[in-house]
């Protein structure tokens, strides 16, 4: 497999939102409640624990500083804090468990492909798709509710 790394939100993202109670690109507002089923976190791309942990609901531009068009949508984050998920961590496979949806973009946002995934066939998909010189990254997308959940781009220097 190519060499990736793995594009969480970014840790000013999240805290700006835990610190204002709105998102930072729009202003709407965030909710924070204690998490009512296991959610992902978008930060440190592990699970916001049912009746355990708290989550904070946000809107989130997944195209932030990629692409001019924006896709806002519902994302969550752990609302005590978490530390962001290291860039060459490798896939998060837990988070690939349940059904994923890979869309693969070139630069300005157009869609080259779209896999649809499981845990077992997640990384071989993701090394296929970057086979592909014109993919530039690809988004990783909950198949059952839509949502963002983390983006997926070569390496530096892995052309």
């Amino acid at each position: 497999m190519s060499a990736i790394r793995i594009v969480a939100i970014s840790t000013e993202v999240a805290e700006a939102v835990r610190r204002t109670g709105k998102d930072p690109q729009y202003g709407f507002p965030a909710s924070t409640s204690a998490a009512p089923e296991d959610l992902p976190c978008r930060h440190c791309l592990s699970y916001i624990a049912a009746g355990v942990e708290r989550a904070v609901l946000f809107t989130y531009d997944s195209f932030a500083g990629l692409e001019k068009l924006p896709l806002p949508g519902p994302v969550y984050i752990h609302a005590d804090g978490c530390a962001r998920f290291p860039e060459k961590g490798g896939m998060p496979g837990h988070l690939m468990t349940s059904p994923r949806t890979l869309n693969a973009y070139a630069h300005g946002r157009r869609l080259l492909a779209q896999e649809y995934v499981d845990g077992a066939s997640a990384e071989l998909t993701v090394a296929r798709l970057f086979e592909r010189p014109d993919v530039d990254y690809v988004h990783v997308r909950s198949t059952t509710a839509g949502c963002f959940t983390f983006r997926i781009e070569r390496a530096l220097g892995s052309r």
